[in-house]
């Protein structure tokens, strides 16, 4: 059982690190310049490493035809996917993606071209990519697999905890701008471009506000980063505070 275990958790780090790379190379070939993919400050996208593992639990040695793992394989990502979205929005009052814009889509959350993406991948995955990937971890000697399993958990945990304690200061820093802005301009908040212009100016009367917007604003700032990752990301019930620190015309 331990050795299952540990499979199923480097296949979860293979896949991941594969989806790490084929964003990557997507996303510079679409924009033209290299930005690091990844929700973590490693090279992983952990979506694609759950929902590879989870098809190849559910799904490898019981479905054999394409077509039927086709569908199946996109009913259990959409799944995952609308799961994921779901969580994150919750605990951390953000919306990473929005797939709004996009036909057939539902809530923002999946829309029908990645689902039929990533149906066709599952079906690929489980008839062509996992027989390959168990093959070759099968000649891994089983104590190598185990150390190497546990030093790269030790790495991953390290890492979430990291990504986490970084989301919390995020979510600190903009709801200290936030409650600057509601108790100094009170009903006076609203959408438009002249109101967020005052807000702005507003904040520049507070050196330690103004000072924790330049900072949320600066390029190497772990907002600024998600920023550019999730052109979409929105932290609902810190909107003005965005607003204020990206501008939408700075964005264009």
């Amino acid at each position: 059982m331990l050795i299952k275990i540990v499979n199923y958790f480097l296949w979860f780090i293979m896949y991941s690190v594969f989806g790490w790379i084929t964003e990557t190379i997507l996303f510079a070939v679409r924009d033209k310049k290299s930005v690091k993919r990844g929700f973590l400050f490693g090279p992983l996208c952990p979506i694609y490493g759950s929902g590879a593992v989870l098809c190849t639990i559910l799904l490898y040695g019981k479905i054999s035809n394409f077509f039927a793992l086709f569908f199946v394989g996109l009913l259990l990502c959409d799944t995952l996917e609308y799961i994921t979205h779901y969580v994150l929005e919750k605990v951390f009052h953000a919306m990473w993606w929005d797939y709004s814009n996009q036909r057939f889509n539902i809530k923002g959350r999946i829309c029908l071209t990645s689902s039929i993406l990533f149906g066709l991948g599952v079906a690929l995955l489980i008839k062509f990519v996992q027989p390959f990937v168990m093959n070759i971890t099968e000649r891994i000697p089983e104590d190598i697999r185990l150390i190497l399993a546990f030093v790269i958990y030790s790495i991953l945990i390290i890492d979430l905890a990291l990504t986490v304690q970084s989301l919390k200061n995020i979510i600190r820093s903009l709801k200290e701008i936030q409650n600057y802005l509601v108790e100094n301009m009170q009903d006076e908040i609203d959408k438009t471009d002249e109101k967020i212009d005052e807000m702005a100016d507003k904040i520049k009367s507070n050196a330690y506000i103004d000072n924790l917007v330049e900072k949320m604003k600066s390029g190497k700032s772990q907002l600024a980063r998600y920023k550019r990752l999730f052109p979409k990301m929105n932290f609902g019930n810190y909107k003005e505070a965005l607003e204020v620190i990206f501008p939408k015309n700075k964005n264009k």
